[in-house]
């Protein structure tokens, strides 16, 4: 069972007046308005977590063995700033559609991480006042950055199909440099249809704003569902740029190993900032990343295989159990529970939940969407699934 020994915590977002002197506005404008983590205080020994998207599988053999040959071989020297050609070599090899116009080494930049690279590239874009489109409910590091680049953060939704809320963004679009989109979402596990992005495309075209395409979660799709990437529309192309990891779909969170995809243009400004605040990424891991795309499909897909048995888990821990909502996600590794109102904000529910002995991530989170749900992950391991479940519904217990 996935028991953390340490406590899992974050900076108090408690700003006292001394700090507030030495912080920068910006910082201080983030810690005061970051939806980000307030939950993950410490916890004990015995807390189990469904509240973090880590993989519960170590790194396949063949990723570990080729970065122990790397640094046999004596590759503990620099990289180049952009990458490692063997790993953009692969990244055109494998994820780049051979006709796209993004099939070229100034069109990948190797980021420490998907973190890194949606960074990099929100600083590198957005200017103070710049307004940036994104998802409620979203992945709440996107606004962080955008406030960090003095932009400003404007909200979308969602119909109550999944389908993307094309008349809001219409009306928000003209006023706006960028949108950002999460492709399989996070929180929700929604996926966008070929024919949604062909959509966006338009708009983003009629308004002319940058499309930045988080990918995070690639090829974690169920059901037989297809995972579509911005790359594969050609329509996105001059205006597009694409961040993944090897994190999710490898199981190499501790890795720190992404990359984007994009034009030249937006490729070189994301490149400017990221080699400014973190350089080049680790050579013997970006080797590794490298066979990740020539060797590890397979396991790949046999741990994407086992996130769908573990959805099903988690379902049925919950299901007809609880005065819970929620929709069955067609990707990525989360389940987005609603629940009465009478139980108390997101985060009130949280602190609840880690009196029973279980972390959870507080919807509120990822935006005002959020108030009243939780999400909760199923990439851990099946026994901290069930455990976790069980100390999750006993929080709903005598209110």
């Amino acid at each position: 069972m996935l028991a953390h020994d340490s406590a899992i915590w974050l900076i108090s977002d408690n700003l006292d007046t001394q700090e507030m002197n030495v912080s920068a506005n910006r910082v201080v404008e983030i810690r005061k308005n970051s939806l980000r983590g307030k939950l993950l205080a410490g916890s004990g020994k015995s807390a189990v977590s469904l509240a973090i998207g880590e993989p519960g599988f170590v790194t396949p053999g063949c990723i570990v063995q080729a970065q122990a040959y790397a640094l046999a071989q004596g590759l503990t020297h620099y990289a180049a700033q952009t990458g490692d050609p063997l790993l953009v070599k692969a990244i055109l090899k494998h994820v780049v559609p051979e006709q796209s116009s993004l099939a070229g080494s100034n069109n990948i930049l190797i980021t420490h991480g998907g973190t890194a690279g949606l960074s990099c590239s929100i600083l590198g874009l957005v200017n103070p006042g710049d307004v940036v489109l994104i998802e409620n409910p979203t992945y709440s590091l996107y606004a962080d950055a955008i406030r960090l680049a003095g932009g400003v953060v404007k909200s979308f939704g969602r119909h109550s199909d999944g389908g993307l809320d094309f008349e809001e963004i219409r009306s928000l679009a003209p006023a706006a440099k960028m949108i950002i989109v999460c492709q399989p979402s996070n929180p929700a596990g929604t996926i966008l249809s070929a024919a949604e992005w062909r959509k966006l495309a338009q708009v983003a075209r009629e308004s002319d704003l940058i499309v930045l395409s988080d990918e995070a979660y690639d090829g974690i799709v169920f059901d037989g569902c297809e995972f579509v990437s911005a790359l594969s529309v050609p329509e996105l192309a001059d205006r597009l740029i694409v961040c993944r990891t090897f994190s999710k779909k490898y199981a190499m969170t501790g890795w720190r190993v992404g990359y984007l995809v994009g034009t030249a243009e937006l490729i070189a400004a994301a490149s400017t900032v990221h080699r400014t605040f973190n350089g080049a990424v680790n050579t013997a891991n970006q080797r590794a990343a490298a066979v990740a795309l020539e060797q590890a499909s397979q396991d790949a897909e046999a741990m994407r295989v086992e996130f769908q048995e573990r959805r099903a888990l988690m379902v049925s821990c919950l299901q007809d159990k609880g005065p819970l909502q929620f929709a069955i996600p067609s990707g990525a590794f989360y389940l987005w529970v609603g629940y009465p109102e009478k139980f108390g904000d997101s985060q009130e529910m949280a602190d609840k939940c880690l009196s029973k002995g279980v972390h959870v991530r507080p919807g509120s989170e990822f935006g005002p969407g959020g108030k009243y749900r939780i999400r909760l992950s199923f990439a851990p391991d099946r026994e901290c699934i069930v455990e976790g479940c069980r100390r999750f519904l006993s929080a709903f217990k005598g209110c």
